[in-house]
């Protein structure tokens, strides 16, 4: 039997051509068939020419969810396994001792809108698309038989499963486990709490700056971690040699995993952790006279929608002018952005213009990104949202170089 057909309309087949994943309801023409939510349909030029097959689902703006563009290839239960063994070993060649990673990366890995997080012997499963979701059972015996791990958590309460009108939820996928797990992370150990952590429990795509804040990190200097959450940049920034870190969030229950984190890694002597609207705090240790080697801002996203970008760059401008004005001489601002809408072109220019008023000079040491196990298609922006900068803040003009640098 042949599959459903979405015909797109003419001119709109360019996104297709070009690899992205995504149909929209306005980019259809016309149907032939009638495709189920979450069954299989095919997606044709104006002129009938096969462009893809995937999942389709009218109560989504998102019709379809393309898997593959080889007009032969089924999209079955053999499908799910070859990509899931390939999504795997890229990690295995990545990062061949880590235990903590990110497995799927949804669209990033040919599966779009599921989400693997692997902590320790735990795994922490998102489905944000009907597709998908209705295959849960087959693509958790999956994971259990590819990975050898039979701890599965589901994280189905987030807001994008309204979209594909799926139901909010979480809970266990089989038996019951401790949902508190304990990870290693760069020789750092962390807390995870799967069931009720930010995201599915931790903030896996920053692994790789953790790494980097502990080689910018001076022996003996003082760090400042805004939002900070469970401490991991104040930890390894610790756990490198800094003397004294001070981590900043709003939230209570967070700054107490951090605190614990801390004392598990035998630094609770060298962080200290505060509660307080950064915004807030921030000014307000301008106002005590301090000052510091590292700054790092890592906040939540100041927007989820375009039509906010503009406020939520006026929010990430005033907290990295803060931030400057706290620098030491040739200190280190480690600044992110997590907002996909706001382009790493936008975030940079503002990153510029906060160091204007702040009187500042920026001198890039290193343009940073999310871990490669958060694996960013060229075809797919959506795949590529974290974005961040650790820049050199020194008072203009820059002082000359040292004798010995000349």
């Amino acid at each position: 039997m042949p599959q459903p057909r979405l015909i797109l309309r003419k001119g709109r087949e360019q996104r297709q051509l070009q690899g992205h994943p995504w149909v929209y309801e306005g980019e259809i023409a016309r149907v032939k068939g009638t495709p189920r939510d979450g069954g299989v349909a095919d997606c044709h030029s104006h002129d009938d020419v096969f462009l893809g097959r995937g999942y389709f689902n009218s109560r989504s703006k998102i019709r379809l969810r393309v898997l593959t563009r080889h007009i032969a290839e089924d999209i079955d239960d053999a499908l799910l396994r070859r990509r899931l063994v390939t999504a795997l070993g890229r990690r295995r060649r990545l990062y061949p001792e880590a235990t903590s990673l990110r497995l799927v990366h949804s669209e990033g890995d040919g599966l779009p809108g599921l989400t693997v997080d692997r902590y320790g012997p735990a795994l922490v499963l998102q489905y944000a698309s009907m597709g998908l979701d209705r295959r849960r059972e087959t693509i958790e015996r999956l994971l259990q038989e590819l990975t050898g791990l039979d701890r599965l958590y589901a994280r189905n309460d987030l807001a994008p499963r309204r979209l594909d009108g799926l139901e909010l939820g979480k809970g266990f996928v089989a038996a019951p486990f401790e949902t508190t797990v304990s990870i290693e992370m760069h020789q750092v150990t962390l807390e995870v709490d799967v069931a009720g952590g930010h995201k599915t429990g931790f903030y896996l795509d920053q692994a790789d700056n953790y790494l980097a804040l502990g080689a910018l990190a001076p022996t003996a200097g003082t760090v400042l971690d805004a939002f900070c959450y469970t401490g991991a940049f104040s930890l390894h920034a610790a756990a490198a040699g800094a003397g004294e870190v001070l981590g900043v969030d709003s939230s209570t229950p967070t700054l107490e995993q951090a605190r614990r984190n801390a004392e598990l890694n035998g630094l609770g002597d060298r962080c200290q952790f505060e509660s307080g609207n950064v915004f807030n705090r921030l000014r307000h240790l301008q106002r005590q006279g301090r000052r510091f080697d590292v700054v790092v801002l890592d906040p939540p996203a100041f927007t989820h929608q375009r039509g906010a970008v503009d406020k939520a760059l006026d929010g990430y401008k005033e907290i990295n002018l803060q931030a400057l004005k706290l620098l030491r001489q040739g200190g280190v601002l480690l600044t992110f952005s997590c907002s996909h809408h706001i382009s790493r072109e936008r975030f940079e220019a503002m990153v510029q213009e906060a160091a204007r008023d702040a009187r500042r000079q920026l001198i890039v040491r290193q343009r940073l990104g999310q871990a490669a196990h958060h694996p960013e298609v060229m075809a797919i922006p959506e795949t590529s949202y974290l974005k961040g900068f650790a820049v050199e803040s020194w008072v203009r003009p820059i002082d000359p170089p040292a004798a010995d640098c000349v």
